[in-house]
């Protein structure tokens, strides 16, 4: 089950919380008072944690970003990284969120040298009742006023000539969607974060979180530190460190593999996002073709045995080729020229979907000390809750467009 499928079918069932009672590792305020926060640890330097850090360190916070691996090394470096507010996205405040953040890539373009691709997005399936579905969900999002229509193929053909469509399917036609290579982006926001003076530590496991006095320590295999504020953005890591704390519920459900192939530059193929049943595909503004697959790993024992490591690249050249080529030729049925493409890299994306769909945002209300950060997809958020996180971790508010994203509802 790919994202959307897993969101469509969450939505279906009303987005129950679960009934999860907290259990948390320490009692304070709601809420810190503003200015008590000058130096902050956070864990996890993927694509959401790198923005936390560069929003507060551009304030002046002194920002300790911890990572396991390095950054952008796992989902942010694997990620498809369409950036949109589609069809799917329930509840409304959801939807609005996703759409700040879209609006946020263009200030955050203006203060970081990140390449993003304005083509818009097309999105089709094969068969009737998912064209329906789609439809239907064009209609819901055109009565919050986005910019989406249904269009057939001779608008598509104006749009993109070298995209063959099967049959005469209906195409989902998204203007303001965008596409950036999550990995570049990532490694550019850690690097605005050191020139603001903050600190990186990397490769680096968090052994414990733990509050002493009024302060928190966090403790690595290389080295402890004490801060006033820790940020939790671990994606697939974060029910470990949500049991650390005590939270007495995961944030997230068992991650899901996705396949990402990256080609080496190509001419100019294709300006929008192309998202349809069996595959989708992206091209960069330095020509590299991003490539998703839909499929899923084959479920042969040899594979299930190799997954449950989550290994984030092929154990051989030769079999990560073997599935390079596998989502090319299922691509190229779109874009015939694809069959020219040249691989650069195969990875394999863990996704970090939160239990119910939607983004886990905010202080713990017994534990203000600590900040979560869990969601699917973070390439899209990843402005916008950097910037609203760095108000309610220094300025000592809470924002009201980010009620619905509290851990208290599990």
């Amino acid at each position: 089950m790919d994202r959307r499928d897993f969101l469509t079918s969450m939505t279906a069932a009303g987005l129950a919380g679960l009934s999860v009672p907290l259990r948390p590792a320490f009692a304070a305020s709601d809420v810190l008072p503003a200015g008590s926060v000058n130096r902050v640890a956070i864990i996890g330097a993927g694509i959401v944690g790198a923005s936390i850090a560069y929003n507060l360190s551009k304030r002046g916070c002194d920002v300790i970003l911890i990572e396991k691996h390095e950054p952008a090394a796992q989902a942010s470096g694997n990620s498809f990284a369409w950036i949109n507010a589609s069809y799917f996205d329930m509840p409304q405040s959801y939807f609005a969120l996703r759409t700040l953040s879209l609006n946020e890539y263009h200030r955050l373009a203006a203060d970081v040298d990140i390449p993003i691709r304005w083509g818009g997005s097309l999105e089709w399936y094969h068969s009737d009742d998912r064209e329906r579905e789609v439809v239907d969900g064009v209609r819901h999002i055109q009565g919050y006023g986005a910019p989406v229509w249904m269009i057939g193929a001779d608008r598509v053909a104006e749009l993109e000539p070298n995209l063959r469509l099967p049959g005469n399917r209906q195409v989902a036609w998204c203007s303001r969607d965008a596409a950036i290579h999550p990995g570049d982006t990532t490694h550019a926001l850690v690097g605005r974060v050191i020139e603001n003076g903050g600190t990186t530590l990397f490769p680096a496991t968090v052994t414990g979180v733990l509050k002493r006095q009024a302060k928190m320590l966090v403790e690595t295999d290389v080295e402890t530190f004490e801060v006033d504020q820790v940020v939790v953005a671990a994606g697939t890591g974060a029910n470990e460190i949500a049991a650390m704390l005590e939270l007495g519920t995961d944030l997230i459900k068992a991650p899901t593999p996705g396949i990402i192939v990256t080609t080496r530059p190509m001419p100019p193929l294709i300006n929008s996002v192309a998202y349809t049943t069996d595959t989708h595909f992206h091209q960069l503004n330095d020509g590299r073709v991003i490539l998703g697959e839909k499929a899923g790993p084959p479920e042969t024992d040899q594979h299930l045995a190799y997954l449950t490591e989550r290994p984030n690249a092929y154990a051989s050249a030769e079999l990560a080729m073997q599935h390079a080529n596998r989502v090319i030729e299922i691509a190229k049925k779109y874009v015939p020229e694809f069959s020219d493409a040249e691989i650069e890299s195969v990875g394999v994306g863990w996704r970090p979907l939160p239990l119910d769909g939607l983004p886990v945002i905010g202080r713990p209300k017994k534990l203000p000390e600590i900040y979560l950060a869990s969601m699917h997809s973070g390439v899209t958020l990843a402005p916008i809750v950097g910037h609203l996180a760095a108000m309610e971790i220094l300025d000592g508010v809470s924002v009201n467009l980010l009620a619905d994203f509290r851990v208290e509802r599990f």
